[in-house]
């Protein structure tokens, strides 16, 4: 097929395609391989770019927790601001979607954009990211990683002329090779991809997101080894009598994530409200994170050796408790005010600290009865990237990843569950959902509500439609369905009225008697009488949940005054209207 792309005032011809099928499902896993690859060594040398840049700011970037044993006080209190002064205007200029964590703009481009992400948005997001962790913002690395590994995956399918559904699926392919290159962890990858960055989870592209997956991390041990990226302590289960304990450290850990989320939210709404121009606003948060850390530097960068202090029991109840609340305050100031980084690792730090302060507790209270509090930081891990992405089966797998310890299985799957469930009934959202919704998206089920709702029914109903009358004998219908392509029939009165629907499941009973029953049984005697009907007022959120609510394919429009049947709305029509909705918007925005 010959396609033609304009760039500048001339055009590029382009003479092959590549076409998704069976017949070349090896070549599609080929590409998923090449995706891991790329991503692998670009997660690689970001990690090499992180160590440099981090390195122009302090003595040693691998020792932050030694930084005033190097520098005066007034140059940790001066680095990040200067950090936020550099970082500030190149986002401001360069790259505003590049505020934040990240991971929020990906889903976007799942659901919106079908998979298309500009490739600028990942090199921008590196830079700036380097430069806010290497100054000593408190954010994670994760994110910069997924944007580079989407935008790898999303720029192979483009050059492929791949379709949407394929451009999202290696979209998703890289997003789970960055998690696996950055955490040695290739199931947890694999499951991020799946479970956050797809929405939907689709088990017929799991081979696909695995196989980038393991090959990013086969990439990652070549380059920074196989060890695991925390000092994992041993686990055991002391007794099952712990489990009630795992359950409140969830509980605990759910209320901590509902803080987290919400503080981001506060310190944007307070940005906001005193009107600080957004160029300045990392300077600001700089200011903060620079002064905490003259005192208690663990607040500095990604965190994680904090994490390791409280998986090998160094730091004290009080340490843990102080820092764990400084570290809430460090990180929702600097996401909130716009330094660019992840939040998947600060919730991993967070939850270690909450974790080593319940588990010093729970010894306290029950000494020689509960494991160490460097289990409780493990545990305690999961359970707040559980709650604060709402995605468990990410977490669980990250942590075990951590261990390969199959006792820690049940503990912690007890308090990520109680995590999710706390934080879903007190609140309702990720904190990547959160971000959304504070641009005015709105996510269902990977759709964007704020456009399903501007589509009404009756602007995209099926007039044309096969009904069926109530007092219709078997024998009659039967035979009007064999030839007919509507799988169901709604039932009207002598009214026209709608008063039940007429599937073949319902008819599937009465196949075998059909030479006795076809005169004697009448529709209205086997017809569905509860039928979920729209009007044709209703938008297609409304239709949109009753599908998939119901698990049906058609539904009843109905007038509003007399329940007169107007006409049919397909599941099908539905999901095809919406998806050219957003084409047309992509193509819009992008010609505009």
């Amino acid at each position: 097929m010959t396609q033609f792309f304009r760039k500048g005032s001339g055009a590029v011809k382009i003479t092959w395609k590549f076409s998704p099928n069976r017949e070349n499902l090896i070549a599609l896993l080929v590409v998923a391989v090449l995706i891991g690859i790329i991503t692998g060594a670009l997660a690689v040398a970001f990690r090499y770019l992180l160590l440099y840049t981090t390195d122009l700011f302090w003595p040693d970037p691998l020792a932050l927790l030694d930084v005033n044993d190097s520098y005066p006080w007034y140059l940790v209190f001066l680095i990040p601001i200067i950090g936020g002064l550099i970082v500030g205007p190149l986002v401001t200029k360069f790259s505003p979607e590049t505020r934040g964590a990240g991971v929020p703009e990906v889903i976007e481009v799942v659901v919106n954009r079908e998979g298309t992400i500009r490739h600028r948005t990942a090199l921008f997001k590196s830079l700036f990211t380097a430069l806010s962790i290497g100054c000593g913002a408190s954010v994670g690395r994760e994110g910069p990683v997924v944007h580079i590994g989407s935008s790898v995956g999303s720029s192979i399918a483009q050059m492929l002329h791949l379709p949407a559904e394929w451009k999202r699926v290696f979209l998703a392919c890289g997003a789970a090779s960055g998690i696996a290159a950055t955490f040695n962890a290739p199931m947890a990858g694999m499951l991020f991809a799946a479970e956050i960055i797809l929405v939907d989870f689709q088990v017929s592209y799991l081979s696909h997101i695995a196989i980038s997956a393991v090959t990013a991390t086969v990439i990652s041990h070549h380059f920074l080894g196989s060890l695991p990226t925390f000092q994992i302590p041993a686990y055991e289960l002391v007794s099952y009598a712990e489990l009630p304990l795992y359950a409140l450290l969830g509980l605990c850990a759910g209320l901590l994530s509902i803080l987290f989320i919400r503080s981001v939210s506060a310190v944007e709404d307070l940005f906001n409200k005193v009107a600080i121009p957004l160029s300045l606003r990392p300077a600001v948060a700089g200011a903060l994170i620079g002064s905490i850390a003259i005192f208690w530097p663990h607040i500095l960068g990604v965190g994680y050796e904090s994490i390791n202090l409280t998986l090998t029991s160094q730091m004290t109840l009080g340490l843990m408790a102080l820092v764990l609340g400084l570290k809430l305050l460090a990180t929702a100031s600097c996401v909130g005010a716009g330094f660019s980084g992840g939040i998947f690792a600060p919730s991993l730090v967070l939850g270690a600290l909450l974790g080593g302060t319940f588990g010093v507790i729970a010894a306290t209270i029950f000494p020689g009865q509960v494991d160490t509090s460097a289990a409780y930081s493990l545990i305690g891990m999961g359970a707040v990237v559980a709650g604060t992405t709402l995605a468990p089966i990410t977490a669980i797998f990250t942590i075990f990843e951590l261990t390969y310890n199959f006792d820690i299985i049940l503990p912690l799957m007890t308090c990520c569950i109680t995590s999710l469930v706390t934080v879903q009934k007190l609140y309702g959202y990720s904190i990547y959902e959160t971000k959304l919704l504070r641009k005015g998206i709105r996510m269902v089920r990977g759709n964007d509500v704020n456009l399903l709702r501007s589509l009404q029914v009756g602007d995209y109903m099926d007039t044309q439609f096969e009904a069926i009358g109530h007092d219709m004998r078997l024998g009659e219908v039967l035979l009007k369905a064999e030839n007919s392509s509507y799988p169901h029939f709604p039932v009207l009165d002598n009214q026209d009225k709608l008063v039940g629907i007429l599937s073949m499941s319902d008819l599937r009973g009465f196949l075998a008697e059909v030479g006795e029953l076809s005169e004697l049984i009448v529709v209205s005697e086997i017809m569905t009488h509860r039928v979920s009907i729209v009007r044709p007022t209703d938008n297609f959120e409304t239709a949109f949940e009753i599908f998939e609510g119901k698990q049906i394919s058609t539904l009843p429009v109905v007038r509003e005054t007399d329940q007169k049947l107007l006409g049919i709305l397909k599941k099908s029509d539905l999901l095809l209207t919406y998806n050219q909705k957003i084409l047309k918007m992509n193509i819009t925005s992008a010609s505009g």
